[in-house]
C-alpha cells in the first residue's frame, strides 16, 4: 500500500534526520549567549545602612585557625528585588577585642561580595562611614568571612534566598551569638544609622 507521497514510508524517511537536527539545536537554544543582555546583572538601588542590634545576632562558623569571630544581625538581612543581592550587617571581632560592623551585600549567582559602609565605634558619636567598595569575587576577597557569611544563609549553590523572610530564616538556623565573644568591645544593643 502506497502513501500519497508515492512511497510507503516516505513521510517517515526524514524523521530521524529531523529528530537529530532538533536534538542538536535544543541545547544551543537553551543556553543564553554571551551577548544576551539578561546575563549581565545590574545592582538595584541600595538602601542606606539599617539599624542593627546584637539581640538577634547569630554566629558564623569560621575555620578554627581564624583570627576573627563573625556575627550577622538576622533582622538586618534583606534580599533585593530584581538584582537578587542579599544585604546584611556583619560584626567582625578580632581575638584582641577590637571590632567593626559592616554593611555588605552578596550576589549569589556571580558569587561576589561588596562592602557599602563601615560602622565606626571610635567616632563621636559612633556611626556609619561610606566605604562603597567595588564588587569582588568572594574567592579572591581578602576577608574569608564574607564567603562564610554567604554560605551560612545568603546563598545555596549560587542561588539567593527567594525572599527576605527565607534569608532571615536561613541565617536564624546558625547558633546564637552568646555575647561573651564581644567582651572588650561590646556593641550597643541597638545601633541606628
Amino acid at each position: 500500500m502506497k502513501s500519497r507521497s508515492g512511497t510507503r514510508c516516505g513521510r517517515w524517511a526524514l524523521a530521524p534526520t529531523l529528530l537529530a537536527t532538533l536534538m542538536l539545536a535544543l541545547p544551543v537554544a537553551a543556553q543564553p549567549g554571551a551577548e544576551d543582555p539578561e546575563i549581565v546583572w545590574r545592582e538595584g538601588e541600595v538602601a542606606p545602612p539599617p539599624a542593627w542590634s546584637t539581640a538577634r545576632m547569630v554566629r558564623i562558623d569560621m575555620p578554627i585557625y581564624s583570627e576573627v569571630m563573625v556575627g550577622v544581625d538576622v533582622d538586618s538581612v534583606t534580599v533585593g528585588g530584581k538584582d537578587g543581592v542579599v544585604r546584611y550587617v556583619a560584626v567582625v571581632q578580632g581575638r584582641g577585642g577590637a571590632g567593626s560592623a559592616y554593611y555588605q551585600g552578596v550576589h549569589c549567582k556571580s558569587f561576589q561580595g561588596r562592602t557599602y559602609a563601615r560602622y565606626r565605634f571610635d567616632r563621636d558619636p559612633p556611626g556609619w562611614e561610606n566605604v562603597d567598595e567595588a564588587w569582588q569575587d568572594l574567592k579572591d576577597m581578602k576577608s574569608r568571612y564574607a564567603r562564610a557569611i554567604a554560605q551560612a544563609g545568603a546563598c545555596e549553590n549560587f542561588v539567593p534566598a527567594a525572599s527576605t523572610v527565607q534569608a532571615r530564616r536561613a541565617y536564624a538556623r546558625n547558633p546564637k551569638w552568646s555575647g561573651a565573644a564581644f567582651e572588650g568591645r561590646a556593641a550597643p544593643q541597638t545601633v541606628r544609622p
